[in-house]
């Protein structure tokens, strides 16, 4: 019975050790060291990243901008016809017919949807 009290004692005292004071100030210390290290600022970022990194990023989110002005507004009026969908007669001026360019819609599909995501 006496060697199962050690045992038990043992074990009890080596599950973990307690901290000295000097050593959980020095943790607290390099803990906020490290949150500090992350703290950037705009001008910190800025910095690190350079000119010509703060050119991409702005590059790219124009980029991103179009892109969705495009999945809102994926039509541009008709040059041709200005969006009225049909011509009138230079002689008959109460003569129409519908423009051969956006052939009665009045509308285009433009440019960046046809080159971005192929359609007609």
């Amino acid at each position: 019975m006496d060697l199962t009290h050690h045992l038990a004692v043992v074990i009890g005292t080596t599950a973990a050790p307690t901290p000295q004071p000097d050593q959980v100030a020095a943790a607290g210390q390099a803990a906020s060291q490290a949150t500090e290290s992350h703290n950037g600022t705009a001008a910190d970022i800025a910095s690190s990243i350079g000119p010509t990194g703060l050119l991409l990023l702005a590059l790219m989110a124009m980029f991103a901008a179009y892109v969705v002005s495009l999945s809102l507004h994926p039509n541009a009026k008709c040059n041709r016809c200005k969006g009225a969908g049909r011509h009138r007669g230079s002689i008959f001026s109460y003569a129409q017919r519908p423009c051969n360019s956006c052939k009665g819609r009045g509308v285009h599909p433009r440019l960046g949807r046809k080159v971005l995501f192929k359609e007609p």
